[in-house]
């Protein structure tokens, strides 16, 4: 099993996930901001491969990544970044790839938003907090005290 973790070393905790499934057989591939070098021991041991990117945010050198690694180990059976700042490339990726565990990117505006997440947990009757959605719009008002 091919399991493509973007940044896992970010944050420091990390490097669990990547050291479990390890010790469960699976081909860890990291993609990551952080020369190898400087990666933590634990982490390094964990990873079959790893991928050095300068920008996770330059989509195109992540998407060359994740080709680099389907072509030299085959399908990807994974791809996850546990990081919500990453949802949509995970999503897209997932999707041009065609990576069937995860979100797609058509998909990704039901998690993506806690306001649209609400519709969800109420189908499934899991009770919620609630919600007042709110603009950038809003007008704060001074108060006085007299």
């Amino acid at each position: 099993m091919n399991f493509v973790f973007i940044s896992p070393q970010f944050p420091k905790h990390y490097w669990n996930f990547c050291d479990r499934l390890h010790k469960n057989g699976v081909n860890v591939l990291g993609i990551g901001d952080t020369p190898f070098e400087n990666l933590q021991t634990e982490l390094k041991n964990s990873l079959t491969e790893y991928y050095f990117v300068e920008n996770l945010q330059d989509y195109e050198k992540v998407f060359k990544a994740v080709a680099f690694f389907s072509f030299k180990y085959g399908k990807i059976d994974w791809l996850e970044s546990n990081n919500e700042f990453w949802l949509e490339q995970d999503a897209k990726l997932r999707t041009e790839f065609h990576i069937t565990t995860g979100e797609q990117f058509e998909n990704i505006g039901r998690i993506k938003n806690k306001s649209a997440m609400k519709k969800y947990y109420a189908l499934a009757n899991v009770p919620t907090a609630r919600l007042h959605k709110i603009t950038k719009k809003i007008l704060f008002q001074k108060s006085v005290i007299p």
